[in-house]
């Protein structure tokens, strides 16, 4: 009788196995990399980086340029009926006026909208809350009839408040990479001005290095192409350089390391997303088998793939499995 394939049970296998195995993977590159929240922080949570980013994605020159931010708590002071903390990525003001939030959106669920848009309503809140606090403070005496009109004024006006999504997978409803969206009637005009919504999918941005020319695209190219890339070009920018230096694995921190390698293990959020995929399979009448089968040939596929030496993130775009599902695949014992 044949001894059949190794298959190991991957539902089994330990968390922190996985971690460590993506641990040693990660030590193996060049460059962290920035689609995952560890490196994503670093690599943008820096004010100089922001205000280049910030200013190449609102395309600002001149005079209408952000000249400062202030990089904030990411807390939002919002209570949800749920259990993990509400926070942002990366939340600023600009010294133009804006309140920022940056999010890096590495997995795709099912209420991926709903979930911008209830998080940006709570950025909102948090944000009307902070600046009412320049204007609401209990006076030391009686106001006047004037500064009462002015209060009046402000008690409903908020500040600008967007929020830009850096999304690594594709957007049914955005044609391009980058979308700009807003509160619109049916005639195309727009509620407010001081509510944006810019998703980026950098699924469709496909520039190569010779072809970018604005600081958008510099740093745009630089998200996608980090973690496969051993030599990042710094567009001759001081700023872009010290940001790319921040990403070095050879210089990184093995507490970042170790978080980095957290972040590419499977979140609890995208086990709830899969779990769901097979109830709403079960629910359909659907074999339960056909998923696995898919999934069995998903394996194989990049078993042969890794046999090939191909790399981990082609493996995955690929075949459609996690990275530390291949990193477990090529870390079986060969049979």
């Amino acid at each position: 009788m044949e001894q059949e394939d190794f298959v190991p049970d991957y539902a089994q296998i330990s968390r922190d196995i996985w971690i460590q195995q993506t641990y040693e993977e990660i030590k193996k590159r060049t460059y962290l990399d920035p689609l995952y929240d560890a490196a994503f922080k670093v690599f943008l949570s820096d004010e100089q980086a922001l205000i280049s980013f910030l200013n190449g994605v609102f395309k600002l020159e001149g005079d209408n340029r952000i000249t400062a931010v202030t990089i904030k708590n990411t807390e939002v002071n919002i209570l949800f009926p749920q259990v993990k903390t509400f926070r942002l990525d990366i939340r600023a003001t600009t010294s133009t006026g804006f309140c920022i939030n940056v999010e890096m959106q590495k997995a795709k669920h099912s209420r991926f909208i709903e979930r911008i848009l209830l998080q940006h309503s709570a950025f909102m809140l948090q944000s009307k809350h902070e600046w009412d606090q320049e204007f609401f403070k209990e006076p030391a005496r009686e106001l006047t009839d004037e500064e009462r009109t002015q209060r009046y004024d402000l008690r409903y006006e908020f500040p600008p408040t967007f929020a830009i999504w850096i999304c690594d997978f594709h957007l049914e409803k955005q044609s391009g990479y980058r979308g700009t969206w807003a509160i619109r009637n049916e005639q195309g005009l727009t509620l407010s001005e001081k509510v944006k919504y810019i998703l980026y999918d950098l699924t469709q941005f496909s520039k190569k290095r010779e072809e970018i020319k604005t600081t958008e695209d510099r740093w745009l190219y630089l998200l996608k192409n980090a973690g496969s890339s051993d030599d990042l070009p710094d567009f001759d920018d001081s700023v872009i350089a010290k940001a790319i230096k921040r990403l070095l694995v050879g210089t990184a921190s093995e507490k970042l390391l170790k978080e980095q390698a957290k972040n590419m293990v499977m979140t609890e959020e995208e086990l709830d997303y899969l779990a769901s995929l097979k109830v709403r399979a079960r629910a359909e009448g659907k074999a339960e088998g056909l998923a696995e089968g898919a999934n069995s040939k998903a394996r194989e596929t990049a078993a042969k793939m890794l046999a090939k030496g191909k790399p981990i993130d082609e493996i995955a775009e690929f075949t459609g499995l996690a990275e530390s599902e291949i990193l477990a695949i090529k870390a079986r014992p060969a049979q």
